[in-house]
């Protein structure tokens, strides 16, 4: 039971911070029409590196989306820290990656737990 609402709770925290991820660069934020194109490929295409193995929940994976969202924490708690006009931007998307972050680390640790019969 908990495995599987850790899992559902780290995949809607990883869709939604791709989500988020797109529309700030889209709508919410300051990018010029010019550069969205280029914001987009270097902010969201490491998101969908390990997409298809978030989506099947193999471990490797989940780990690796642990370790790309970091980077997505930490930007997301520079832009609340040193931009007043966008830091409710950057509060949800740190908030969006350690959510898949902590969800994910207790997904992947229940699931070996109930795999060895602990």
């Amino acid at each position: 039971m908990k495995t599987a609402a850790a899992r559902a709770l780290s995949l809607f925290a990883y869709l939604g911070l791709i989500a988020w991820v797109m529309a700030w660069i889209i709508f919410l934020g300051d990018v010029a029409r010019e550069h969205i194109s280029l914001w987009l490929v270097l902010l969201v295409t490491p998101l969908l590196l390990p997409l298809r193995g978030v989506l099947a929940g193999g471990d490797k994976a989940v780990i690796w989306g642990t370790l790309v969202v970091l980077l997505y924490a930490v930007h997301g708690g520079v832009v609340a820290w040193s931009d007043p006009d966008q830091r409710w931007l950057g509060l949800i998307e740190s908030g969006l990656s350690l959510t898949y972050l902590f969800s994910a680390s207790f997904f992947v640790r229940w699931r070996a737990l109930a795999a060895t019969g602990a």
